[in-house]
Parts: C-alpha cells; structure tokens; sequence
C-alpha cells in the first residue's frame, strides 16, 4: 500500500503550482523540489517512528535547508473521538504541523490523504481524538516552526504541509461534533440503565440507533458571551471582570499550556466575549 500511495502522492504534488518536480530516491519517500529552488523531504511511515528518529530527520533536513513532512499509515491513529494519551511521536508531530497529524489511506476510488487534530480539554495529556475532512492536495508551503513544547522536540525547525486550514476551528465542524457527543452520552446512560433493569440482557435486545440529540437552543450574543466566562446572565459587573482576569490568566498564549494556536483562538474568543459585554451593559 505504502507504495502505491507514494507514485499517487509524487503525482499529486507534481500538479501543485509552486512544484517543480518530484523523485522517488532513497533520501525520502518522495523529494519535491520547488520553483524557488528549495526543497522538500515527505517520508510515509506505515509503523509508528520514535521520537528520536523524528527529531534525527527533522534536525538533519533542517541544517541543511530542507523542509520535512511526514504522513503516517492511518491505522496508526487512535480512532476518531476518542479521548486518549497519545504517544510521544504522536505529539511531537501534532506540534511540529500546527495542531495536525497528516494520515494516508487507500479507499475503493483511490488513495486519500485525511488529517487528525487532538484536541486539549484541561485533563493533564489526555486529548480527544478529531478527525478531520480529507485534504486535496494543492499545496505544500514551506516554513520555519520553533517549538517550546513538547520538550523532546524543542527548537527552530524547516517544516512543510499540505496549507490544509484549521477544521477543529470552524463552527460547522464544532456543532457536528457537539452532536456526536450528545449521541454517545444518550447510549451510555441507556447502557448503564440496561444493567440495572431486572430483564433481558442489554446484547439481547434488540438494536436500536441511539435517541436524537434534543433541537438546539438559540441563545443571544449576550448569553452566549456570557457562557464563555462561564457565567449566567445575571452575573454581575464585578463578577465578569474577575471570570476574565482568571481565565486571560490561563488562556494567555505566553502562559498556557495549550497548544499554541489553540491559546490564541481560545484567548481571543475570550477577549471578544468581554468585550461585547462592556460594551452591551454600558460599563
């Protein structure tokens, strides 16, 4: 599979603007040379590598001005939705492509290129597993990325991906998965109620889709400002100063422990909600 994937991948990038060819050779999987006369290594992995010889690659492309992207076999990945501690690997290369793992796969029609995000939910390294829409590919910038965490992999390096944007930030994508949550949360409280009924075993009932989400509500601005400092509307002017002092406290991109892009949006959405509150209540 690994190698039908590369000639199909090599292909691909060979059509995007800035490419001006690509090779299979024995440096890299495929080495995609671009217009600009830089240079991009792309390795495809179908076992999970160590972290050391990730930083190995990354350090050795890096010191002599050439781009790494790695792309890893999509068995590889925990299954969407999950909650899970990923691997160290794993980790290093979310943060080394701004917030994503790019994953390969080959379905019926062909070969795919998918993209996996583990999202921070304030559990220690705990993260849960978002799979993202499967990436076209029309691109491949090249950048410098300088890293703080995770420590095994910090400092300045040449990196490339696929310009794929941010899918874990469009609203869309959020409510999708809001409902996919509330999916899951109504069978696991009719499983844990099936072990207490005096009846027939829960693998002996017969199947049913789990119950539909209930209909959204529609809140205003206001209150959903207000729910992102976690408070109710009737929260107090000094009560909202001191939600934002203690959130900007944590959320701030300098300080916190999210990843860094992640920071930033969180911080401000933060910024906005106070914002449109002062500016609503007239304080």
């Amino acid at each position: 599979m690994k190698e039908l994937v590369q000639r199909w991948l090599a292909k691909q990038l060979t059509g995007v603007e800035s490419i001006r060819g690509c090779a299979l050779n024995r440096e890299a999987d495929i080495v995609a040379m671009t217009w600009s006369a830089t240079c991009v290594y792309v390795y495809l992995f179908d076992t999970l590598p160590k972290l050391r010889a990730i930083r190995k690659l990354v350090g050795d492309n890096s010191r002599i001005g050439i781009g790494t992207l790695f792309v890893l076999d999509a068995s590889l990945m925990p299954a969407d939705g999950v909650k899970t501690t990923p691997d160290e690997a794993l980790t290093a290369l979310h943060a080394l492509f701004r917030d994503k793992v790019y994953t390969y796969r080959i379905e019926p029609d062909g070969p795919r290129i998918g993209q996996v995000h583990f999202r921070s939910f304030g559990r220690g390294d705990e993260r849960e597993v978002w799979y993202g829409p499967d990436i076209a590919v029309r691109n491949l910038p090249f950048y410098k990325v300088w890293l703080k965490q995770p420590n095994a992999i910090k400092g300045e390096w040449l990196m490339a991906n696929f310009g794929s944007e941010a899918f874990w930030k469009q609203a869309d994508y959020t409510s999708e998965r809001d409902v996919l949550r509330q999916q899951q949360r109504g069978f696991t409280q009719r499983y844990a109620w099936s072990q207490t009924f005096d009846g027939p075993r829960m693998d002996e009932m017969p199947h049913e889709a789990p119950p539909p989400p209930p209909p959204p509500r529609h809140h205003s601005q206001l209150e959903r400002s207000y729910a992102q400092l976690g408070l109710p509307r009737s929260a107090s002017s000094e009560d909202v100063r001191a939600a934002f002092r203690r959130m900007a406290r944590e959320l701030h991109p300098d300080v916190s422990t999210l990843p860094k892009e992640e920071a930033e949006h969180r911080f401000r959405q933060l910024n906005e909600a106070y914002t449109f509150i002062r500016v609503t209540m007239g304080w």
